[in-house]
């Protein structure tokens, strides 16, 4: 159950930031910064987000600029444990508001 939530977890953000990276114009892309300041807790100018391709969907990694005293390491992984368990239940509502209701995967996944 765990292995198919985390890659649930990472497809859908695969799916949802290959979009939004991929086809986005610069503001759209802005307009996803500025929404994902209300849904991921972590400074995102504090962090690097990787994305890579996979044959089931994609893997992010989201890594903290700075390591050393770094409360950013705690909060990515208290808002990447929360999100797990909101795709466990079905919960897609924090994607959705980073992207809108319409975004690439969602259906899939719900």
């Amino acid at each position: 159950m765990r292995k198919s939530i985390i890659l649930l977890l990472w497809f859908y953000v695969f799916s949802c930031t290959a979009y939004a990276v991929g086809s986005a114009s610069t503001e759209r892309l802005d307009e996803v910064a500025k929404r994902g300041v209300h849904v991921m807790p972590f400074d995102l100018e504090k962090t690097l987000h990787i994305f890579n391709k996979t044959d089931n969907g994609g893997i992010q990694q989201v890594v903290a600029k700075e390591t050393v005293g770094s409360r950013q390491i705690t909060l990515i992984r208290q808002h990447l444990a929360d999100i797990a368990a909101r795709f466990a239940k079905g919960d897609f509502s924090g994607p959705k508001r980073i992207h809108g209701d319409n975004m690439p995967g969602v259906k899939e996944l719900a």
